[in-house]
């Protein structure tokens, strides 16, 4: 059930500043963090994935400095991959093939710091005179900028560490040049040790597990569960229940609440209610068995669990019994297991962080850095009420014996699977991102002409940034085409940019040249400009340097 076009328990995702009148239980913590932003150069907000430091930011910060006097300028929020936006938003927001020599890490962060139409202008841009720039039109205030998921900047392969280690040299000597930057640095735990040394330790703030107080109010506050089926839920996930052997079991009782399960259970068990209820009593939750917290987070975990093996097309079963006998000991205990190991049982390399963002998954802690810049990650289960459900999760759809791949067995989510590939693209795990873009063109019915354009633009980015620069010109093509039938002038414009370099890398001067022109017509971009000049000073070079035309003697 929505409200207004907007769900009121948004489940697995974040918070967004549209859910800010329903996000409740951290009130305290928004007010704390706020002058800390305000009055600090550097501040860091630290937890691990599921605790809610994105909702936090979104939903309970920017709506308190929104209501504040005006004492500082605010910058749109910033980060390093495709995750953010109400649908797919491209990182860069421009195919590879359109832009000059870049940082794919700055290029990202500038791009959603400034919310251009032109993102091309900013390719080459260093922070530091981006920050210099924008304080010239906000003189004497501070500028508040924010960048969440600022861990992705080490999810990377080693082949990135170049870029990462300028990315953070810029944002070094923007904290040192720019006076007025107050940056906000939104960071997974084990990676803040990494972030401190680059930049300075700053001001550490740390986010916990929610109280069962604030639980209760996160839940009841927005006005579809009674007090007494809110406490109740929360007692229910604050108690896992764990087989220990035939007949045997026991109790774990935490005083805290995960807030990513609490918001996921709240989402499915209002979905399976709100038929019956337009107020979730104590009394109806009883009524209908199967409407139950475990039921709930049995469907997640096998609806998380089948997610990713499609993504990374394993078969759902084998994930399963993975996670079982790698974070789950015979009597029910947690076990810590190093991301390493994932390789050593022939799972890819990017599963354990694809878990990670869906909550199964948290990263206990991160061993010393070695040559490559990345240290080996711990991970365990996020919660010990999360054993049950995951030993009792089902492939959807299929039995649970089935050994057959999760694509047959989910309902994909083509924007979600977009920004995995794009996130995976910015990491350089360009397999990975390839698979999934494919995935959607495969799967995404052809009348839906903007995801499919979007897949054809990345997989163009996927192969001009490994040196393919023909099949790079031919799916730019196509990803322009599926825009132009879409209405889509500013892509369109965008695209025949990315072609023109293409063309250009071919030394077909000519037709580089039209398709300029033809991006000029459609975007207004001072770069195209000066890259329509550069061509054509090219062109009048090789025509002064052919030799004359010289006809056959009679």
């Amino acid at each position: 059930m929505t409200k207004g076009g907007i769900p009121i328990f948004p489940g697995a995702r974040p918070f967004s500043r549209a859910d800010s009148g329903r996000f409740f239980g951290r009130t305290a913590e928004a007010a704390r963090l706020v002058p800390e932003w305000l009055n600090n150069p550097l501040t860091f907000l630290a937890a691990p994935a599921g605790i809610g430091k994105t909702s936090l930011l979104t939903a309970g910060v920017l709506p308190f400095v929104d209501g504040q006097p005006s004492r500082a300028s605010l910058l749109p929020v910033g980060e390093l991959s495709g995750r953010g936006g109400n649908g797919f938003a491209r990182t860069a927001g421009c195919p590879l093939a359109a832009l000059r020599q870049h940082n794919p890490y700055s290029l990202a962060l500038l791009r959603s710091w400034s919310g251009a139409s032109a993102p091309a202008r900013l390719a080459g841009v260093p922070i530091d005179d981006f920050v210099g720039e924008y304080a010239q039109y906000h003189p004497g205030v501070p500028i508040l900028a924010a960048i969440d998921h600022a861990d992705d900047l080490f999810a990377g392969s080693p082949e990135r560490q170049p870029f990462r280690r300028r990315f953070l040299e810029e944002l070094a000597a923007a904290l040192q040049d720019q006076p007025m930057l107050r940056l906000l640095v939104v960071v997974r735990s084990d990676c803040l040790p990494r972030f401190a040394e680059a930049l300075g330790e700053g001001v550490r703030f740390f986010l916990d597990p929610l109280k069962p107080a604030e639980a209760l109010e996160a839940v009841s506050r927005p006005g579809y569960f009674a007090p007494d089926a809110a406490s109740e839920l929360v007692g229910l996930l604050r108690t896992a229940r764990i087989v220990t052997g035939p007949g045997r079991e026991r109790l774990v009782i935490s005083d805290e609440v995960e807030p990513a399960l609490l918001q996921v259970v709240c989402a499915r068990l209002w979905e399976s209610l709100r038929d019956h209820a337009d107020h979730a009593t104590l009394r109806e939750l009883k009524r209908h068995r199967d409407v139950t917290v475990d039921a709930a987070l049995a469907g997640y975990c096998s609806a998380a669990i089948a997610a990713v093996a499609s993504m990374h097309e394993i078969p759902v079963d084998w994930l399963r019994t993975w996670l079982v006998d790698t974070f789950i000991t015979e009597v029910g205990d947690l076990s810590t297991a190093p991301e390493s190991q994932q390789a050593a049982a022939g799972m890819p390399p990017t599963m354990t962080r694809a878990l990670e963002d869906r909550y199964l998954l948290r990263a206990d802690r991160q061993s010393a850095a070695g040559p490559s810049g990345s240290g080996d990650r711990l991970y365990r289960l996020l919660s010990s009420r999360l054993v049950e459900p995951v030993r009792h999760s089902v492939i959807l759809g299929s039995a649970p014996d089935d050994d057959s791949s999760a694509s047959e067995t989910i309902q994909l989510d083509p924007d979600a699977f977009l920004r995995s590939a794009e996130r995976a693209r910015i990491m350089g795990d360009h397999d990975l991102a390839a698979k999934i873009a494919t995935r959607v063109l495969n799967t995404v019915p052809l009348t839906d002409l903007r995801r499919h354009a979007e897949a054809h633009s990345l997989i163009g980015d996927l192969a001009y940034e490994q040196g393919h620069v023909e099949a790079a010109h031919e799916s730019y093509q196509t990803a322009m085409r599926l825009f132009q039938a879409c209405s889509d002038q500013a892509a369109v414009g965008r695209l025949f940019a990315a072609v023109a370099q293409t063309l250009i890398d071919r030394g077909r001067l000519s037709e580089a040249l039209q398709a300029l022109t033809a991006a000029i017509n459609r975007t207004p971009d001072l770069t195209l400009q000066d890259e329509l000049a550069d061509v054509m000073t090219r062109m009048a070079q090789q025509s002064a340097q052919a030799p004359p035309f010289r006809s056959d003697p009679a």
